[in-house]
């Protein structure tokens, strides 16, 4: 049987900083002739993409905002069944956005169930 022969890995190349023209020397040997000097071309700096922050708009964006949003709407206060149709929350998001509004003071309840803005 026949030994199958080792794959040699290719060696990566490590490039020194982007912002300077990198120039490799490399001797290559060849049988019987004088060796070469082969210049490799400048490596161009990468362009960043830099993403400009944006603000959330007025108060819809979060969830807080959204059960805020509706709640506001309404005059004479919201049931939490009618917060959770015009938010689509999940009854767990929907009761700890609500504690969280009443411990900042942004509603209040009216009556069980009932919410009015402050």
């Amino acid at each position: 049987m026949k030994k199958a022969k080792k794959q040699v890995k290719p060696v990566k190349k490590v490039a020194a900083k982007a912002t300077k023209a990198v120039v490799l020397k490399k001797k290559i040997a060849v049988k019987g002739k004088a060796t070469k000097k082969i210049k490799a071309k400048p490596v161009k700096a990468a362009k960043s993409k830099t993403t400009a922050v944006k603000k959330a708009p007025a108060s819809q964006a979060t969830i807080l905002g959204s059960v805020l949003g509706a709640i506001k709407k309404s005059k004479n206060g919201v049931a939490i069944g009618k917060i959770k149709e015009k938010t689509g929350l999940e009854q767990r998001q929907l009761s700890n956005a609500l504690y969280k509004l009443s411990r900042n003071g942004k509603i209040k309840a009216k009556e069980r169930g009932i919410y009015v803005a402050k």
